[in-house]
């Protein structure tokens, strides 16, 4: 059985547990983040630092890994959108296009018959 690579999104909090639970899964981990200082390349396999839109570092990236996921809801929709014509991204993207947006984002999770607390759209400063 060949060895499964997980590439990650984010080199955060949460990229860096990501990394410890799969190396107990005997999953290597590659992280691309664009923070040099993410705690995360203390745990993974490989690091990856470059800006979220920069082709060829992605290109790279992919090629090095089996399926990727991402940490946290701020890396650009379009770079998601791109890698996953290449690889499978999980959630898919369209699912960070939606939390990016907060509102859009307590709307479909209301809709689901899930409550949040209220909320109200301010859209001026008075």
């Amino acid at each position: 059985m060949s060895e499964k690579k997980l590439g990650i999104i984010g080199g955060g909090q949460l990229g860096s547990m990501l990394s410890q639970a799969a190396k107990k899964l005997n999953i290597k981990t590659i992280v691309y983040t664009d923070d040099k200082d993410a705690p995360a390349q203390n745990f993974c396999d490989e690091f990856i630092v470059a800006d979220y839109k920069e082709k060829n570092k992605i290109l790279e990236f992919v090629s090095k890994v089996d399926i990727i996921t991402f940490e946290f809801e701020n890396i650009p929709f379009e770079t998601l959108n791109e890698m996953s014509k290449l690889k499978k991204v999980l959630p898919k993207p369209s699912v960070n296009r939606l939390i990016q947006h907060r509102l859009a984002e307590k709307d479909f999770i209301n809709k689901l018959n899930i409550r949040t607390t209220r909320y109200v759209l301010i859209e001026k400063k008075i």
